[in-house]
């Protein structure tokens, strides 16, 4: 071995430098090079050389090619110092390293070695648990293993492992001080690197620092081998006898060596098989070792530990497991059920805190490397957190799966068997997903249409839920984000494959509506020359439709409404097409779609599809400005929302770094959380666990729970509080009081090809929930006769400009108090019709307008591209009502003030006798969201500061007269149960709120 010591006592250096001792050792045993040498060194190193950075981030930019040239060709690394390669540029990009992140480590407690490298056991008093280090943010995979799919995941071309964690008070490791990078592929393939990610100090010198860096430069120049141990499958059959295999590989020619293995086999706390042997790799691939269990296989959990220890002293420690099918555990208990709100199992509330996860090895990869051990210990954590659900399932790599139509693999179906063994021991709830986007076609053409893709789908999963149809803690989630129809152009909204089949179907669902093909030449504005007959009738392709106020060549325009409308019922067909052939299989358990913020991106939404599901989601990723609206406008009035997926997506700043820091983003995901519970939402379920590096894909490498190296970002300890505080408020939680107000969603709008639905609705969320305090629940203009079963006091349609026929004749049988805003005679087709109100004569707007509400007089401003886009109901400034509709002719919710908003919202409620639950009695109100759940046995209040300032607030609830007061930091959030008097009883992490009833006069 030939170490080159690089340390320069000119150059910058963090922490302690070392002392002469050490240097003289280091000139004993390799080289010790300084910033004038340093390339000369790297060049003429032979082949198995190791250098050792000690200058942490001050690496001399000259001498970086080399360095390059030398991991590549052969040599390994060892680095000394925080933020390593980082000073003054971030040179450590080219080493898969996307970025390095701080990491708070005040709460450490404690030092430990890591278990399947244990090469630092003994050597933790070298370090300090609450010394500064960092975090990796890898991204060494480069390309997709399947190029097509957008969820595709990619080689593992590197893995991390923790050699020494810092954990705090409650044992969780919340930093890996040291870390090692294993190359197993790419253009660094066999290179190890160490990195000690801390400032050394003088007690690392004087406990024999120098010497460790040397021992550590002799393990990383044997560079990396290989290790797997695989059981033929994941779960096995009662009676049936398990084998796995052995596989090593020496990836460089100085890792070959002869290595002593142990491996141990247990069940049910036995030792049921020991075998020792011995291998020996060399430079002609890996080689391999198959070993069969003398005895079949019983119900239950099978763990596997392997013990090897190389001819050089390296040892590795793996565990791996395998389940013999235990019907028994998996048929016990009772399934979960949907109610109008909540979840309940056993008649009792459920309320979600939830986790994405695959594996925190392999990801994505999970079934064709499956590793129960891995899967059990991370399941036993969830648990102990308080997380009662897990989200899974396949999120790429189909034909892996079922390559031939109708023929799914035994080892990945037995991989998903396993995997729900594991969250059943552990009473996780499983929802599995099948899908993801558009579902596999396999050899059909149309992914949602095609009835040749259609039953291969149905195969498909038939093929996994006929395993589980009893298994009592399961349940099934057709497809995560759904696009229609375009495989190629999802998140898009509607996209037309074009296909026979897509283009026969839309002239059909037409005719169905209305036969007479002069009813659409009269809705889309064609002549009978432009639109002779039905084989005119296409599905509009995007660029062909007129969505701006100025385009250059002419386009179609009404059709678009139409075409929007039959990508929904073409999605809720195919929906209620595979769910009539799961409930078929498992007729019990819940089915659902998992989507993202689609509205308002005229993709498949909860408000269409909510009939077909026993229960919708949201994704709430990437309107964090409008969270509240997030869960608002996904909540339909007879199902579970449930936000399904959260977590903070990756934001960069102009020079390429992370926007957000880690506690920023464990207060972000707090607010989310928050906003899940709020107007009766179900839960939430994080994304993700860990950090996925194994993909090419720089979001995937920033978030999770957890990091790269597998400790804990103040994320996962977000979901812990939340775990906690509801676990013990679940009871609580039945039959919630709706909301007095009732938002009438205008699709007619959103659906359409001039929309601006989405920014009316969030101003109106943002004023009536944050400055007047006043919850609202959503209503699909589609679905009103869901407010005929369940009244509201007060309804408001905000700014929809056009309205559905049904929908105008609703709005004039309705008795209920109507706040209407913006015009009120256009068509969904934007066609003058017959208005709503006798005064209606829409006009343009202009930039600055003015509205009389009570006796004060409001500047309305209507700024940007505005008065190209929107009109008014008339020319006059005063509200007008006739019967139970009051009219606010200007599109108020679209102009940049709130003030007139405000006076206009509370107005309405005066007139409709509607009162805010609350009286605000201190603080700072626009950015502080408060909300009172009501159930019949108490109160939850949610409170979230979007604010930049910490907030002392004091309010009364009208119910009880009782007075609370806390202090609300900035961008946190504060959750508390009180009783049905009022009295406090449960506090999300034991806030201080004080409390009192107010004084009456």
């Amino acid at each position: 071995m030939s170490a080159i010591f690089f340390y320069d006592e000119k150059r910058a250096y963090h922490g302690e430098r070392p002392q002469r001792d050490d240097l003289a050792l280091w000139q004993e045993y390799g080289t010790l090079a300084d910033s004038n040498t340093l390339i000369n060194a790297l060049n003429s190193a032979s082949h198995g050389s190791c250098v050792v950075n000690t200058h942490g981030p001050y690496f001399p930019s000259h001498a970086w090619p080399a360095l390059l040239h030398f991991l590549q060709h052969g040599g390994n690394l060892v680095s000394l110092g925080n933020m390593p390669f980082s000073l003054p540029n971030p040179l450590f990009k080219d080493l898969n390293i996307h970025e390095m992140l701080a990491i708070d480590s005040s709460e450490a407690q404690s030092i430990a070695a890591g278990t399947e490298y244990p090469l630092l056991a003994g050597k933790t008093d070298l370090f300090q648990a609450h010394a500064s280090s960092c975090g990796f943010v890898l991204m060494p995979t480069k390309h997709k293993d399947c190029p097509k799919e957008s969820g595709s995941s990619g080689p593992m071309d590197a893995r991390i492992y923790p050699l020494i964690t810092a954990h705090d008070a409650a044992g969780r490791a919340i930093a890996a001080p040291v870390v090692l990078i294993e190359n197993h592929r790419g253009e660094f393939a066999g290179s190890r690197w160490l990195f000690a990610n801390i400032d050394s100090s003088a007690l690392f010198w004087q406990q024999g620092g120098g010497a460790a860096l040397l021992d550590w430069a002799k393990f990383s120049a044997k560079g990396t081998t290989e290790i797997w141990i695989k059981p033929d499958f994941a779960c096995y059959y009662p009676s049936e006898v398990p084998t796995y295999s052995l596989q090593l590989e020496a990836l460089r020619p100085n890792a070959c060596c002869q290595w002593q293995i142990e491996i141990t086999t247990s069940y049910a706390g036995k030792v049921i098989l020991q075998e020792s042997l011995a291998l020996t790799t060399h430079v002609n691939g890996p080689v391999f070792h198959r070993s069969t269990l003398p005895t079949v296989v019983l119900h239950g959990y099978y763990a596997i530990h392997c013990k090897a220890v190389s001819a050089f002293g390296e040892v590795r420690e793996i565990r791996q497991g395998f389940w013999g099918r235990d019907h028994r555990l998996l048929e016990e208990g009772e399934p979960l059920c949907a109610g109008r709100d909540y979840f309940t199992r056993g008649g009792k509330p459920v309320p979600i805190v939830g986790m994405t996860y695959m594996a925190s090895d392999v990801h994505r990869k999970f079934l064709q490397l499956p590793n129960p051990a891995v899967w059990d210990a991370d399941m036993a954590e969830f648990a102990r957190m308080g997380i009662n659900y897990i989200r899974t399932g396949i999120w790429t790599a189909w034909r892996q799966i079922m390559f031939a139509d109708g023929h799914a693999q035994e080892a990945a179906l037995r991989a998903i068997d396993a995997f729900l063994h594991c969250a059943k021991r552990h009473n996780l709830e499983t929802c599995f997903t099948f899908f993801t986007f558009t579902p596999e076609t396999w050899e059909g053409r149309n992914p949602y249409l095609d009835p040749r893709a259609i039953a291969a789908q149905k195969r498909f999963i038939s093929a996994i839920v006929s395993r589980h149809k009893d298994s009592s803690h399961v349940h099934w989630d057709l497809i995560n984000e759904p696009s229609m129809f375009n495989p190629e152009q999802i998140f898009l909204g509607p996209r037309s494959v074009q296909d026979p089949i897509e283009i026969a179907a839309f002239r059909s669902w037409l005719q169905e509506q209305d036969s007479d093909i002069s009813v659409w030449q009269q809705r889309w504005g064609q002549s009978p020359a432009a639109l002779p007959d039905w084989h005119a009738v296409l599905p509009p392709q995007a660029e062909q439709v007129a969505f701006n106020p100025t385009e250059i060549t002419p386009k179609q325009h009404g059709i678009w409404l139409d075409y929007t409308l039959f990508t929904q019922a073409m999605h809720n067909r195919w929906v209620a097409d595979l769910r009539s052939t799961l409930s078929a299989i498992a007729p019990q358990r819940l089915i659902t779609v998992g989507q993202d913020e689609a509205l308002g991106m005229q993709r498949p939404s909860p408000m269409f599809y909510a009939d077909e599901v026993d229960y919708t989601n949201v994704h709430s990723w990437w309107l964090n400005d409008d969270l509240a609206w997030d869960s608002i406008f996904s909540k339909t009035p007879n199902k579970p929302s449930l936000v399904q997926e959260t977590g903070i997506m990756h934001i960069e700043a102009p020079d390429s770094r992370s926007k957000r820091s880690e506690t920023e983003l464990a207060h972000m995901l707090e607010r989310k959380y928050a906003y899940a519970f709020i107007n009766g939402g179900a839960g939430a379920v994080q994304w993700l666990w860990n950090i996925n590096y194994h993909m090419d894909n720089i979001n995937e490498s920033h978030i999770g729970a957890c990091r790269a190296d597998g400790t804990r970002k103040p994320e996962a300890m977000i979901s812990e509080d939340y775990g906690s505080f509801f676990k013990t408020l679940a009871p609580l939680m039945q039959n919630r009081q709706l909301e007095d107000i009732a938002v009438i969603y205008p699709f007619s709008n959103d659906y359409g090809n001039r929309r601006f639905a989405l920014e009316a609705t969030q101003r109106l969320v943002r004023v009536m929930q944050y400055e007047l305090k006043v919850p609202v629940r959503a209503i699909s203009e589609y679905k009103l006769s869901d407010l005929d079963h369940a009244p509201a006091k007060l309804i408001i349609i905000p700014s929809p400009h056009v309205l559905s026929q049904a929908a105008r004749d609703w709005i004039q049988q309705c008795k209920t108090p109507i706040l209407l805003t913006g015009p009120c005679d256009l068509d969904a087709y934007w066609q003058r019709c017959q208005p709503l109100l006798s005064e209606s004569a829409t006009c343009n707007l202009q930039r600055e307008e003015v509205i009389h509400i009570g006796k004060q007089k409001y500047r309305a401003s209507f700024g940007g591209d505005k008065i190209a886009k929107l009109c008014k109901g008339n020319t006059s400034t005063e509200l007008q009502a006739s019967g139970n509709l009051l009219w606010c002719p200007l599109p108020l919710e679209m102009n940049e003030r709130t003030e007139p908003l405000h006076a206009l919202y509370q107005a309405a409620m005066d007139w409709a006798g509607v009162s805010t639950p609350l009286n605000w009695l201190s603080g700072e109100q626009p950015g502080v969201f408060v909300q009172k759940l009501t159930f019949e046995r108490g109160a939850l209040w949610i409170l979230v500061n979007e604010s930049g300032q910490e907030e002392a607030i004091s309010f009364s609830d009208k119910a009880n007269n009782m007075v609370y007061s806390l202090t609300l930091a900035s961008q946190r959030a504060v959750l508390f149960a009180t009783d049905a008097e009022g009295k406090v009883t449960a506090r999300l992490r034991k806030h201080k709120i004080s409390q009192h009833l107010a004084e009456t006069h």
